[in-house]
């Protein structure tokens, strides 16, 4: 049965790093769109509003992306992974937490960590995924060097 949990986590975890892709997109489109402003009061007041509804795809997705890894925090406890594994989805969702306080703290040079986190949420997400991927066959590792034929006995 812990076979089908293992499976879940990894589609999970690609889920996850597809969200990742899309916040990455969202808020890149959002910036771009008010950077991309003339330089008048018409064209940027044009260009924040039209940010908006990146920035809230970025809002709405970030929730999406908190409701997957308490997912996968939980699936990682049914798919029976070791325990420093659980650990470190312990420490994503306790991340994903700062992600959320990061983002509302009102104080810019603050908030900017927001960003630095994101990247440790990518990283730690994509090594869970791939260390504990559940699809496909694992090759054993070969060595670096040649081995000396065994000579058969006369």
């Amino acid at each position: 049965m812990a076979n089908i949990f293992r499976k879940v986590y990894s589609v999970v975890g690609a889920l996850l790093m597809a969200e990742y892709v899309l916040q990455l997109y969202f808020i890149a489109a959002g910036i771009f769109t008010i950077a991309n402003a003339d330089d008048n009061q018409k064209s940027v007041y044009s260009a924040f509003k039209n940010a908006d509804s990146f920035m809230g795809l970025h809002a709405f997705n970030g929730w999406l992306v908190g409701i997957l890894i308490i997912a996968f925090f939980a699936i990682s406890f049914a798919a029976r992974l070791p325990g420093r594994t659980i650990g470190l989805n312990g420490l994503l969702l306790v991340l994903y937490i700062a992600q959320f306080v990061l983002a509302h703290t009102g104080i810019a040079a603050l908030s900017a960590l927001h960003g630095i986190n994101a990247l440790v949420l990518i990283g730690l997400t994509g090594y869970l995924t791939g260390r504990n991927w559940a699809f496909g066959r694992r090759v054993a590792p070969t060595t670096a060097y040649k081995s000396e034929p065994v000579p058969t006995p006369r």
